[in-house]
């Protein structure tokens, strides 16, 4: 087995019997894989079965009574990649609105990103691997909110600057000044006479390509204020799929691409 696969076992003997239909069960341990967390539960059968959940993708393992941590985990590093994928698949499907409980999830540059949600004194997010750790006092939605929100700060701030960097010498204009806030209506914003520069937090939502598309927008305002013909004609000339860009930002910021 995979030397990162690790389990966090429940005391079995602490735990009730669930009988259903003839057949008990016990819910026995949580095994963390790479990506994701699968819960197995244990039964009178003779083979390992798996599902995967909605809305959140869990996955989920039937195994028969005193099947060791190790086939268990063979079992599903077998079927690795097909996991997510369908996990993927899965979550983008869901329309139930996000919770910041473990479990739950975020987007994070057009991909869903699991969420292990701890409680602590200080709210702070991280990225671990493919999974984002939050902490925050207990039951604090808001706290967890406001973490999100400043791991998203830290992401775009360097990718807003790797593209200025990138499009100024070709558009040949300069951003004086970067701000990076959480804006309701607006994804970007420049001061066309002091050349500064406001970006979307949010952007980081999004697909890479989405950002760059918005920082290009808002240097060519630097050389057409208005949003008019010559303004179009601008943006195509140093990104021809722009418009295509600019629909990225008009839908859910998590898709299913081939």
């Amino acid at each position: 087995m995979d030397p990162s696969v690790r389990s966090e076992w429940f005391c079995r003997g602490c735990l009730p019997i669930i009988t259903g239909m003839g057949v008990r069960t016990y819910d026995g341990q949580r095994l963390v894989m790479d990506g994701y967390d699968a819960l197995v539960t244990y039964k009178n059968m003779k083979s390992l079965r798996m599902r995967i959940k909605p809305p959140h993708g869990e996955v989920v393992v039937s195994a028969p009574f005193f099947t060791p941590d190790h086939v268990i985990g063979d079992f599903l590093a077998e079927r690795h990649q097909w996991i997510l994928k369908h996990r993927e698949e899965v979550r983008s499907r869901s329309a139930v609105p996000e919770s910041f409980v473990t479990g739950g999830r975020v987007p994070l540059w057009g991909s869903w990103r699991e969420l292990v949600v701890e409680d602590g004194s200080r709210p702070s997010a991280r990225i671990r691997g493919a999974q984002v750790h939050i902490r925050r006092p207990a039951g604090h939605d808001e706290a967890a909110a406001c973490a999100v929100d400043g791991l998203y700060r830290r992401e775009v701030g360097p990718v807003v600057e790797a593209e200025l960097e990138k499009w100024e010498p070709r558009i040949g204009r300069r951003c004086t000044e970067v701000r990076l806030k959480r804006m309701t209506s607006r994804w970007g914003s420049c001061h066309p006479v002091t050349g500064a520069m406001s970006f979307n937090i949010l952007l980081a939502k999004y697909r890479p390509e989405a950002l760059e598309y918005v920082v290009v927008h808002e240097l060519v305002h630097l050389v057409e204020r208005g949003h008019g013909p010559a303004f179009k004609a601008c943006m195509s000339v140093h990104l021809p799929d722009w418009p295509a860009r600019r629909q990225l930002l008009k839908q859910e910021p998590c898709q299913l691409f081939p």
